[in-house]
């Protein structure tokens, strides 16, 4: 069984959310939208300066969709999952499309123009631990975890995943607002019912946050690149 692979051509720059939500607050940052408008409508990446970044209250990452663009997203919605008890993520742009991210993995999308991720479920097992940082059991190496995928299109629902971490060692992540020793990890993922596999790429700060990763929603579908800027405060 195989998905269709479709280019990216079509993504560019999405843009920003007029109106952004945050704990039940709503706050306008047309200025942002304005800046965003212009890389709507070219080729080139849109960046950032560390003044336009430390002016928005709100967390903020640039993201590239298969070869496309890299676009700017404002986090819109933080809110905690009751299943695992974690924060979700959730980044919107001014025409509804969505990323959701859970401990830096992407978990679902919307209304991308190209594959979509309707739910990754991650099962955690609690009693795991990690040396390198005790505090997130999630990342450990060597041991396979397990996840359910499920894809809109086709209505392609409940495919198990065997995941297995892999380390790859330390490495110096720079943005335009701060430098951070990184550990980084392979995570290599595959789906036995469909005999396809893919390997996602994480960078980890020694607290657990992830700044930096390389994924996709699923075997042979978009690839989604995240440069975290001003990460998330709870």
């Amino acid at each position: 069984m195989k998905f269709n692979h479709f280019g990216s051509s079509t993504w560019k720059v999405a843009g920003l959310l007029g109106v952004v939500l945050l704990t039940g607050c709503v706050q306008k940052f047309s200025h942002v939208n304005d800046t965003i408008k212009e890389a709507a409508y070219g080729f080139d990446d849109i960046t950032m300066t560390a003044e336009d970044i430390n002016k928005l209250p709100y967390a903020s990452s640039y993201m590239r969709f298969n070869d496309g663009a890299r676009v700017f997203m404002v986090l819109a919605f933080a809110e905690k999952n009751p299943s695992t008890g974690r924060t979700q993520l959730k980044w919107v742009s001014s025409d509804n499309a969505m990323v959701v991210t859970e401990n830096g993995k992407v978990i679902k999308t919307l209304k991308l123009p190209t594959e979509n991720l309707a739910r990754r479920s991650n099962v955690i097992n609690q009693s795991l631990t990690n040396s390198a940082s005790q505090t997130n059991s999630e990342w450990t190496e060597g041991k396979v975890q397990h996840a359910t995928y499920d894809w809109p299109q086709g209505n392609h629902y409940g495919y198990q995943a065997n995941i297995t971490l892999i380390k790859q060692g330390k490495q110096n992540i720079d943005s335009v607002i701060w430098s951070k020793n990184t550990t980084q990890w392979q995570e290599q993922v595959h789906l036995p019912q469909l005999d396809q596999s893919f390997t996602n790429q994480y960078w980890i700060t020694d607290n657990g946050n992830v700044v930096k990763s390389i994924q996709y929603v699923g075997p042979d579908m978009t690839r989604i690149e995240i440069d975290v800027l001003k990460p998330f405060a709870e």
